[in-house]
């Protein structure tokens, strides 16, 4: 894969230093300071100033998100929010928390509007439980690219 045909990595948050400059990417907390990465939980775009990390992964400075790091899991990504939501309500009936993040797509180096990708994250601990909720809805493994572990 080309270099220049990824925004950042999915894995660690790091934006991809040939293309950083040229989208013109900023911190959301502090505008005037250039973006280094994304958070790998909630896709905002973090600068040296605010960034925290966990090992080797970018996380935004809510506290939240390094538990939700180790703790939580990705149980489907959407390419439109109001589909998220759909799944994130029949969670929310059945008792089960539930989290949705819209974060630029790492695939791409398109400028605005960025492509985005909607991720619905659980605990772990309940990942069986809403995996059944997902097939309920017509939501399969296959369709997207998660496993079981």
């Amino acid at each position: 894969m080309d270099a220049r045909t990824f925004l950042y990595c999915s894995y660690c948050g790091a934006v991809n230093p040939e293309i950083a400059s040229d989208q013109g990417l900023v911190c959301d907390t502090h505008v005037e300071n250039r973006a280094v990465g994304f958070c790998v939980v909630c896709g905002k775009p973090v600068c040296e100033e605010c960034l925290e990390s966990s090992g080797n992964r970018l996380l935004c400075d809510d506290p939240r998100h390094r538990t939700m790091l180790n703790d939580w899991k990705v149980i489907y990504t959407f390419d439109f929010e109001y589909e998220a939501a759909m799944l994130y309500a029949n969670l929310e009936q059945q008792d089960i928390e539930s989290e949705v993040f819209s974060k630029p797509n790492p695939d791409t180096t398109a400028t605005l509007p960025r492509p985005t990708i909607v991720e619905v994250l659980v605990p772990k601990n309940k990942f069986a439980a809403a995996q059944e909720i997902a097939k309920t809805l017509g939501l399969t493994d296959d369709e997207n690219g998660e496993d079981e572990a």
